[in-house]
């Protein structure tokens, strides 16, 4: 039941914030398009009740005009009937009338003008028109609309629903208005004729869209005007029409506001409606897709909008998700780390006290030999713990770099070899090499990155492989393309072996395959994470193919250049171990200042130096160094800068160095005859002139070895570096690059020293 819960209900709130980060920009949309939709709609609204009451103040315009036009026209007709005036004059007079109508407004009257019918006269009932038409025998004006609506408004003047004209033909709506003498009875009825298809052709070419239309419907719910003229003269509820569903709501309510449908060409519209003050109905439909097309546009952007910035979003959050997992795992390891650390820094340290002490006690000279050759490999394995934590240091801040020197391939596998063989023969087991003839001689690429790779797979294999079993390096050229060699390096045990799930955590930083490893086995869990990082700098992969029990096999893939004498690191010849028979007396008759702050520091330099004959002034901290070069700048033709120093640190040592040199340039220098001289060394050789305008060699000695600091040492002035612990031979190979190396020769049976 747990595993359930814990399925559908995830542990980790990476999938709430995703969830959240979703919803909330579902959300920002949905509002969005909710909000802008009222607001389009509200603006629709306005627009509409604008226009449907413009379109209705033009109606009732034309309409009070028809009215009041009809109002007089019976007024007259009726005094002049009963004045006594006959159909003559009657007849002539409507035609005046009639004429005048029709250049007015012949859109809106039918040609027919005024007309009517009188019943009482001395001439007998007769009908008239403003045009020469005489009715047919079997036409009863008493059964024309617009006499019968006269009639049932006894007096007062009548509209008609639209109907079609007997004459014209034309869908017409009639105002009428009964006659009557002075006794109150009917004398006739006259009426005016409005062309109702004109008014419904003008309201439904009103639109707001260029889809949109009108419409006009009479108060019988008759159709008169529309954009499809098959539907004109329809009536509004026939099914056949597809407003029809709204004819209940417009009789009850007498408007409708923004219902939607869809109109006989299928497309959707929005449609308002009010009533006139005559009892039509006037509508205004507009297209919805074109009225709303900005808000689908916007709509549609913000979606996208929406759903890139929550892609972004979401991919941020799980990157951060998984760089937080990460972290915590790192720092796990780092943990574990530091605790492993703890054992592999403790374990030498503890060997190199205890030897101390013991050799102290030691009376014979056997016994204190041994003590410090074991003082000497503790001291070795705690240097090598260092520098893997240094060089994975450099690995994590991108600082790791490689020098490539031409070297002999087979010779510095075999050196590699030399310095494990005692452990293999410590333990029986058996060792094989096998190197393709086929790989050059000389290669151009980092041996000591290359050596620091096979020693640390040998030394793995050695270790995780019992007493008596074998070990077996192979080498072979695995391709060879446009001056580059392809080296493929394979390190194969009979050991322990390696499961899959181990394997995948193999070249992790600061981390083993177990846990337990490292009590049963010892290590840093870093080896393999540099080797990795190694290797793809130099172009190439690292694998492994192993089973628990049976043994594992690593493999690596390196390419180095061939066939050229380009060197991107320190020169060969002085990356050689210099022989303590080499450098007796060498540096004789120099002098060194030594910036040191560590009295122990200062003498392992002195004595480490003591067979060169060179001699050795010490300054505590940098306010010394400086206080005693200003006293004498020439005394020195070296000086060895330590970084880190109480009062004054080396940078500024130095900086203070340079300005007391410049200083010096400008005072000490005199014209004779147009060449240079020291004035306070006059008998100077021109490479001791030399020397002294090119200023004092300073090397740095610190234990910081990135690259931005040996940067930032150049930067202060300092011509090159050391780091600590010094190692002799790079010491001696910088004494040599920046002082003049004396010889021995016999002058007079006297030995004296001369510039090499």
């Amino acid at each position: 039941m747990r595993e359930i819960i814990a399925k559908f209900l995830p542990k980790r709130p990476l999938y709430i914030q995703l969830l959240f980060t979703f919803f909330a920009f579902f959300a920002m949309v949905v509002l969005s398009y909710i909000f802008t939709s009222r607001i389009v709609r509200t603006n629709l609204i306005n627009n509409v009740e604008s226009v449907l009451d413009y379109v209705e103040s033009q109606i009732n315009s034309e309409l009070l005009e028809s009215y009041t036009i009809l109002d007089n026209f019976a007024q007259f007709i009726q005094n002049l009937t009963q004045r006594g005036d006959n159909a003559a004059k009657l007849i002539a007079y409507n035609k005046d009338i009639t004429n005048h109508l029709f250049l007015k407004c012949k859109e809106t009257f039918s040609p027919n003008g005024p007309f009517g019918y009188i019943e009482k006269s001395p001439e007998g009932p007769f009908f008239f028109s403003g045009i020469d038409w005489q009715p047919p025998d079997d036409w009863n004006p008493l059964e024309r609309p617009w006499y019968i609506a006269a009639v049932e408004a006894n007096g007062d003047i009548a509209e008609t629903e639209p109907y079609t004209d007997f004459v014209t033909g034309e869908t017409v709506l009639s105002y009428s208005r009964c006659l009557f003498d002075d006794d109150g009875n009917r004398i006739g009825v006259v009426a005016i004729d409005i062309r109702a298809g004109y008014i419904g052709e003008r309201v439904a070419n009103t639109a707001l869209t260029k889809s949109g239309f009108g419409v006009l419907i009479s108060q019988d719910l008759t159709i008169i005007g529309h954009m499809n003229p098959d539907f004109i003269g329809m009536k509004m509820y026939d099914s056949k029409i597809p407003l029809s569903f709204l004819t209940n709501e417009l009789i009850h309510t007498g408007k409708i506001s923004g219902t939607e449908w869809v109109n006989w060409r299928g497309e959707k519209v929005v449609g308002f409606f009010k009533t006139l003050f005559n009892g039509w109905h006037l509508g205004l439909l507009a297209q919805k897709k074109l009225y709303y097309q900005p808000v689908y546009d916007m709509e549609l952007i913000l979606s996208i909008l929406g759903i890139a910035l929550a892609s972004v979003l979401i991919i941020i959050l799980i990157s951060v998700d998984k760089a937080k997992q990460k972290s915590d795992i790192e720092s796990m390891n780092k943990s574990a780390f530091l605790a492993n650390m703890s054992h592999e820094i403790r374990t030498p340290m503890n060997a190199i006290i205890g030897m101390i002490k013991i050799g102290k006690s030691a009376s014979d000279s056997v016994r204190k030999d041994y003590c410090l050759s074991k003082i000497e490999e503790a001291s070795n394995h705690l240097l090598g713990v260092i520098n893997n934590i240094l060089d994975m240091s450099k690995i994590e801040a991108n600082k790791f770099e490689l020098c490539e020197v031409e070297f002999d391939f087979e010779k510095m596998l075999k050196r590699v070899v030399n310095v494990v063989n005692f452990r293999i023969e410590e333990k029986h087991q058996k060792f094989t090499m096998d190197i393709d003839r086929f790989i050059p001689r000389m290669l151009i690429g980092d041996d000591q990155r290359i050596a620091q790779v096979i020693t640390n797979l040998l030394g793995n294999a050695i270790k995780f492989t019992p007493e008596k079993g074998s070990i077996a390096i192979d080498v072979h050229l695995a391709g060879k393309e446009s001056g580059i060699c392809t080296l493929q390096v394979s390190v194969s045990d009979s050991g322990i072996g390696i499961s899959p799930e181990q394997q995948a955590k193999l070249f992790n930083s600061f981390e083993q395959a177990e846990s337990c490893t490292t009590r049963k086995y010892g290590g840093t869990g870093l080896g393999l994470a540099i080797s990795k990082s190694i290797v793809e700098m130099m172009g190439g992969s690292i694998w492994i193919e192993s089973e628990l029990g049976k043994g594992s096999t690593f493999t690596f893939t390196i390419q180095l250049k061939r066939n050229t004498n380009i060197c991107l690191g320190m020169d060969k010849q002085q990356t050689e171990k210099v022989k303590a028979a080499d450098i007796a007396g060498i540096f004789a008759g120099r002098r060194m200042l030594l910036v040191e702050d560590v009295d122990i520091n200062r003498e392992i330099v002195q004595t480490l130096l003591e067979p060169t004959k060179l001699e050795i002034d010490c300054a505590k901290n940098g306010v010394e160094a400086v206080s005693m070069f200003a006293k004498a700048p020439y005394k020195y033709n070296m000086i060895f800068m330590d970084i880190q120093m109480p009062e004054m640190d080396g940078y500024e040592a130095t900086r203070r160095i340079r300005t007391i040199e410049a200083a010096q340039r400008k005072t000490s220098i005199k014209f004779y005859d147009g060449k240079i001289k020291f004035v306070e060394f006059p008998n100077e050789t021109p490479n001791q002139l030399s020397e002294r305008q090119k200023g004092i060699p300073i090397i740095a000695m610190t234990a910081n070895v990135f690259k931005e600091d040996i940067e930032k040492c150049l930067a202060a002035g300092m011509d090159s570096h050391l780091g600590k612990p010094l190692d002799f031979d790079e010491v001696i190979n910088k004494l040599r690059s920046y002082l003049r190396v004396m010889k021995k020769s016999s002058i007079n049976t006297e030995t004296k020293y001369a510039v090499a």
